[in-house]
């Protein structure tokens, strides 16, 4: 008997099968890779929180208390870290959200930006040529807030129990190179008694800025290299913005750029509120 031919047929018939059966199964994996995810991907929140200090926040603590190295209670960090592959849109997660009792606690309050009449109050120094004339310097900077007909009030060194009061009547048109300060001079309203040639005047002017932007000296935060307020925005969040700022006076400045009327701003200790966003990386 011829096995040869007897097993032939067998092979055949294997080999057909193990083919059959290879191919299947990649047309099968080729299904289940080309059909689309049914599931929806959900946006996993992972809460980070953790107690610092405002003023070093390189104190941690998994509990509330009180820093270790200034004795200041520690505020709680509660960061929110997204897993999802879609990035948050700006809005979402930019800007400091602290609650009314945080805010309260904080000394933190609330400020709407307007418009007011700024009434600003510049030093002069100068010296007295006659019973009634007085010679002063203003800075360069000062030229446009200061004109004639403005009042001044002061007093003499020779005798500094006595209030002089008197007017500006003229600029000069030159600026001193050195000193980069204008001449200027006023006319006292009385002759000064017991006067004495040549004695120092220390003094103030008063120029009101009408329909000025002005917000409180609580509300800026001085970096060094640029001034910044902390602005509400419309879902409450806190967010800062550089602002270029004009004249102080009276615990107020004189804003020029920056914010507009009716803008929120915070006002109080904004320190703490810098300390928080960077501990948060915002």
């Amino acid at each position: 008997m011829n096995f040869r031919h007897i097993q032939s047929p067998i092979w055949t018939v294997l080999t057909v099968f193990i083919v059959f059966c290879a191919l299947i199964s990649s047309i099968g994996c080729t299904r289940k890779a080309q059909e689309p995810e049914n599931k929806t991907t959900l946006t996993k929140v992972e809460e980070k929180k953790h107690w610092t200090c405002p003023m070093h926040p390189h104190v941690h603590s998994n509990e509330p208390g009180k820093c270790p190295i200034c004795g200041m209670p520690l505020v709680l960090v509660d960061k929110e870290i997204r897993k999802d592959k879609s990035e948050p849109s700006r809005d979402e997660t930019s800007g400091l959200e602290a609650s009314a009792v945080q805010f309260r606690n904080a000394n933190i309050t609330r400020h709407i930006v307007a418009k007011k009449d700024f009434v600003l109050t510049l030093a002069l120094s100068g010296r007295l040529v006659s019973s009634r004339e007085v010679a002063f310097q203003i800075y360069e900077s000062d030229i446009p807030l200061i004109k004639p007909g403005l009042e001044i009030t002061g007093y003499a060194s020779s005798n500094p129990g006595i209030l002089i009061k008197g007017k500006v009547v003229g600029l000069d048109n030159l600026v001193d190179p050195s000193s980069r300060t204008l001449r200027g001079t006023a006319i006292l309203n009385a002759p000064l008694v017991g006067f004495v040639a040549e004695t120092s005047f220390h003094g103030k002017i008063q120029n009101t800025l009408k329909n000025q932007l002005v917000i409180p000296e609580e509300a800026v935060l001085h970096t060094g290299t640029r001034d910044l307020v902390y602005v509400f925005s419309q879902n409450s969040k806190l967010n800062p913005r550089e602002v270029v700022l004009g004249h102080k006076s009276n615990f107020e400045y004189q804003v020029l750029s920056g914010l507009k009327e009716g803008d929120t701003i915070s006002g109080g200790a904004n320190f703490l509120i810098d300390s928080e966003a960077k501990i948060r990386g915002q």
